[in-house]
């Protein structure tokens, strides 16, 4: 009986670019890094001692710079969907977790950060799995945003900042105006470390409202 091949799981696509090649030089686990490193020397939006959380953690190389900069003093909780795989370190935590299970999210952060705590920053380099049509993976990372902002709604701090990475497209103008009803202002930031070719953009939401 003649029976079907198995097919070989598709691997991820990497980058083996001076960013690669850098990341793994430096002991980083991402090339992703270093759009966090450009976004921190031009806006300093952490700083020693303060309570970050990063959403859509994996692999962790946010979390990786974020726990050079808060030192011993702070808190960090990273937040993925994807199988928990912790850098470790004192008052660093990791969760498994779908964002939008936010009811049973909820518990779990309150746990690690207190009842009544919020964080000072929130930050997020979170993609949908694409499709390659561009727009449904732009409506997708639009509908993952405003989900962090959510989050964001009880669990950053009046006046905290946040950092979301979106697909910008047409519906990027539903997101914006999700983002000035809760901050005072918002900056469209690409880094270097993204690829010419993509349609990622970061954006740095400055003074939560409330």
């Amino acid at each position: 009986m003649l029976q079907a091949k198995r097919r070989k799981r598709p691997q991820p696509f990497i980058i083996k670019d001076k960013y690669f090649h850098k990341a793994k030089k430096e002991g980083f686990r991402a090339r992703s890094v270093f759009k966090l490193e450009e976004i921190q020397k031009t806006f300093e939006l952490i700083r020693p001692d303060m309570k970050v959380c990063d959403i859509g953690a994996a692999p962790w190389s946010f979390m990786q710079f974020i726990k050079r900069i808060i030192k011993d003093g702070g808190l960090l909780i990273g937040i993925d969907i994807k199988k928990i795989d912790t850098i470790g370190g004192k008052n660093v935590y990791s969760l498994q977790h779908d964002i939008f299970e936010y009811t049973t999210l909820r518990p779990k952060i309150k746990e690690i950060l207190g009842s009544e705590d919020r964080f000072d920053v929130i930050t997020s380099d979170i993609a949908p799995n694409t499709t390659g049509r561009k727009d449904v993976d732009q409506y997708a990372s639009v509908e993952l945003n405003i989900e962090i902002l959510k989050f964001a709604d009880e669990f950053l701090k009046k006046w905290g900042n946040l950092l979301l990475k979106v697909f910008k497209w047409e519906d990027f103008w539903d997101l914006t105006k999700e983002i000035r009803t809760r901050f005072e202002r918002y900056i469209e930031y690409k880094p270097l470390a993204c690829r010419d070719r993509s349609f990622e953009e970061y954006i740095i939401c400055v003074n939560k409202k409330d």
